[in-house]
């Protein structure tokens, strides 16, 4: 994710990673991260439930691509804290889930909550550059030469500019094998950002050095050519969770749009 290395260690400066954990109900966050996220949850109510319904979704992402794709080892970047329902908790035993984070911090809590668990690994990498990550000695090792995997980009979307979206796309499209699956969420498409909450939600990430970069559903589609979108399609996240606009207040609707700011989508060749 692109942010300031360093506001990452330093507890007097917000991290939209921490505010993301404070949000989903965590604990691994600093009083300047809980004031933050209060700061953006009054400019939205509906912030917390958006945070939360990317998360909730992962569980759909877990048996969606292994019981039914049948995938048994699965890359996830930007993955944020392994808490509240991530897909280690949901996949089958057996498979093999590769985490990842920008955020030392964050690295060092995920290994400290994931223990031994087996066949789940945590590592510090950035989402911007995966063949960085694709590429280390300790990757190699745990995936043994496979390409046959499925790579999950999910709640990170709307913090990586055009090009970063663009260029992930090229690299795991030529790295991952024919049956490679790509899920992806469509983080902030439907997003008011003429809104004047929105623009002072958007300016004060910016001003933690975590700019957020609000693009429509065919802009992203664009970006992630040559991947194209499997069944079930593009998926509101509302849908997806299996709630509706109903979930929503007026102001919600007119800031997030009747999708809940995203949709997700399982991409493949």
């Amino acid at each position: 994710m692109t942010r300031s290395k360093d506001s990452i260690v330093d507890a007097t400066t917000p991290s939209a990673g921490r505010i993301y954990d404070y949000l989903l109900g965590g604990h691994h966050n600093f009083e300047v991260d809980r004031q933050a996220a209060e700061y953006i949850r009054s400019l939205a109510p509906f912030v917390t439930k958006f945070v939360r319904l990317q998360r909730w979704c992962l569980k759909d992402v877990a048996h969606e691509l292994t019981t039914v794709r049948g995938y048994n080892v699965i890359i996830d970047f930007a993955s944020g804290l392994p808490t509240q329902d991530n897909l280690h908790v949901v996949v089958p035993e057996g498979t093999t889930v590769i985490y990842s984070d920008y955020d030392p911090v964050v690295v060092q809590y995920a290994r400290e909550i994931l223990g031994d668990t087996p066949n789940v690994h945590f590592f510090e990498a950035d989402a911007r550059r995966p063949e960085e990550f694709l590429n280390r000695p300790e990757v190699l090792e745990i995936i043994g030469g496979r390409r046959d995997v499925a790579i999950v980009y999910w709640g990170v979307g709307l913090f990586l500019t055009d090009d970063e979206i663009d260029h992930a796309a090229q690299y795991l499209y030529e790295w991952t094998s024919a049956e490679g699956c790509w899920a992806f969420n469509l983080q902030g498409a439907g997003l008011n950002k003429d809104n004047p909450a929105g623009v002072e939600i958007l300016d004060t990430y910016a001003k933690m050095g975590t700019p957020a970069f609000v693009r429509s559903l065919e802009e992203y589609v664009e970006l992630l050519k040559p991947w194209r979108v499997d069944e079930p399609g593009l998926v509101p996240l509302l849908e997806w969770h299996g709630l509706d606009s109903s979930d929503m207040s007026e102001l919600d609707i007119t800031m997030f749009g009747t999708a809940g700011a995203g949709y997700g989508a399982y991409l493949v060749k």
